[in-house]
């Protein structure tokens, strides 16, 4: 069965707590009371289900013998994966960056974040700020470069956060030289971890400024009770077929097994598995 990888560019995180004093004069309030969110709620960690091999017990990804209900819906996860991390690395990057620094008060209720992005040939430094509302934490970053092809302060993602930092938003733009919004996030946390993500593409025109097909595609992630704790709906853009296809995948986290339904792919509506080692087997 051909596997079809023109599925398109599509796409791949803020969770906030924090305790402000109830004395809000400069002199009293914690410089520290505004905590960053985790880093997986902007790039969730998918390595484990895009990768051949693991630490938990998976074969090595020589030995592994991967196959077609794996291994497809390992491609549809890996172009979310690379739109995050290649077409995005720099803001990514410079989130994770904050996370070895401290903030300083710089206004009534407002934190900044000011440091080098460290990772690039260029020298990047980000600014994030964190603003503190009566309904919800308002968060920016900037970021500038030095040297060859340098600009100044971009505002390359911004969002707000609910105050008990259980959910928030989050908005990517694609570039200084093309400032348009990219990628939306929509992210709550359950027990400390993420409970759900959902990134959206929402850039309405492409780089060479036609509509861009593959707005309104979008790939959710969520936990769940039962065998397979983790799934994956995707609905993407596919350039093959001239439109819309979606994708529901089921895995489990722990033993590495899972399930995918691809209607157009598979051309029926039912469940393809894969064993533990990555291997194509009946659905029971």
């Amino acid at each position: 069965m051909k596997i079809k990888t023109s599925i398109g560019m599509a796409l791949l995180a803020f969770i906030l707590v924090f305790n402000v004093s109830c004395d809000k004069s400069e002199d009293n309030v914690d410089t520290n009371a505004l905590e960053l969110p985790p880093y997986e709620s902007m790039a969730m960690d998918f390595s484990d289900f895009l990768d051949d091999s693991s630490d938990s017990g998976k074969q090595s990804a020589s030995a592994a013998k991967v196959g077609e209900n794996w291994l497809y819906p390992r491609i549809v996860v890996g172009f979310w994966n690379t739109a995050l991390f290649t077409n995005l690395a720099v803001p990514v990057i410079s989130f994770k960056g904050a996370f070895a620094h401290k903030a300083e008060l710089i206004g009534e209720n407002t934190w900044q974040w000011s440091y080098t992005v460290d990772g690039f040939a260029s020298e990047y430094t980000a600014r994030l700020t964190g603003e503190l509302t009566s309904e919800e934490v308002i968060w920016k970053m900037y970021v500038t470069k030095i040297g060859t092809g340098a600009f100044d302060e971009f505002l390359w993602f911004s969002g707000v956060s609910d105050l008990d930092g259980n959910s928030g938003e989050w908005t990517l733009y694609q570039s200084p030289e093309r400032p348009h919004r990219m990628i939306d996030i929509e992210w709550s946390r359950e027990n400390d971890e993420i409970g759900s993500i959902k990134y959206t593409w929402v850039r309405e025109m492409n780089d060479e400024d036609s509509d861009d097909l593959f707005m309104g595609s979008y790939l959710e992630y969520g936990l769940q009770d039962g065998d397979y704790d983790v799934f994956y709906n995707v609905h993407v853009y596919d350039a093959q077929y001239e439109e819309f296809v979606d994708v529901n995948i089921e895995w489990n986290s722990t033993d590495f097994y899972g399930r995918v339904m691809a209607y157009t792919h598979f051309e029926d509506e039912l469940w393809h598995c894969w064993d533990s080692t990555g291997e194509d087997v009946a659905c029971e």
